[in-house]
């Protein structure tokens, strides 16, 4: 009995998709967690599963790069899970079309402040040209800053890094600053979530509604096509 669990457990652990599964499981863990506490901000299922991962790295022999080989999969579904939130689009247009001044002003200027000041505070800090020129990519979703980041200077895995880290801060912090500063609005809530916390600010957003996960999912997606296009062009010129 003893020898079938261990070939059983050495069939899992080289299996090529090992990454797959840790990392699917991970989240089910998290998902778990988030539920089991009431869901406590600070046990956000991303964050679990980032967390849990991380351990699972340091402590065991399993290599970063064989984890990201057997988990590539899931990189694959990025772009079809974007343009999945097309649905909630679909059904706010209303609101949206109601909405597309002050949608522009919120995600042009909060966007660019948001951007502005965290490449002001790296800088000032004493991050590397290559940390800075990632940071330029923070409010964009990761399926975007991973083609965009090498473009200006920047490192993919970084960028992956500071995306991940900020997307999951904002979801965070976001319910106490919604309540302090007295935003109810749905069309507000989504912005603010998809600017600031991109994909994982776009899962938070629909907790709250429909609607705050149309704007957040527009808001994202015009970030991304906003970077893409101004980015390589403003980085080129100030260079």
């Amino acid at each position: 009995m003893n020898l079938q669990w261990q070939n059983a457990w050495d069939a899992i652990w080289l299996s090529p998709y090992l990454g797959l599964f840790l990392t699917l499981l991970s989240f089910q863990f998290g998902l778990w967690l988030f539920r089991l506490s009431a869901q406590k901000p600070f046990l956000h299922p991303v964050m679990v599963s980032v967390v849990s991962l991380c351990a699972l790295l340091l402590l065991t022999d399993l290599s970063f790069e064989r984890y990201m080989d057997s988990a590539h999969m899931i990189s694959q579904f990025l772009g079809p899970v974007i343009v999945a939130l097309a649905i909630p689009l679909y059904e706010n247009l209303k609101a949206l079309r109601q909405y597309w001044l002050p949608f522009l002003l919120s995600n042009v200027l909060g966007g660019a402040i948001t951007i502005v000041v965290a490449v002001g505070i790296l800088s000032v800090a004493g991050g590397s040209d290559m940390s800075v020129n990632s940071m330029w990519t923070k409010s964009i979703t990761t399926a975007f800053a991973l083609q965009i980041a090498p473009q200006i200077g920047g490192m993919a895995a970084i960028a992956a890094a500071i995306i991940m880290f900020t997307g999951i801060l904002g979801a965070l912090m976001a319910p106490a600053l919604f309540r302090w500063f007295n935003i109810h609005e749905a069309p507000a809530q989504g912005c603010a979530l998809g600017v600031c916390a991109h994909a994982v600010g776009t899962s938070k957003a629909l907790e709250y509604g429909s609607e705050q996960g149309a704007f957040a999912a527009l808001s994202m997606s015009f970030m991304g096509i906003l970077c893409a296009f101004a980015l390589p062009f403003l980085l080129q010129t100030t260079g």
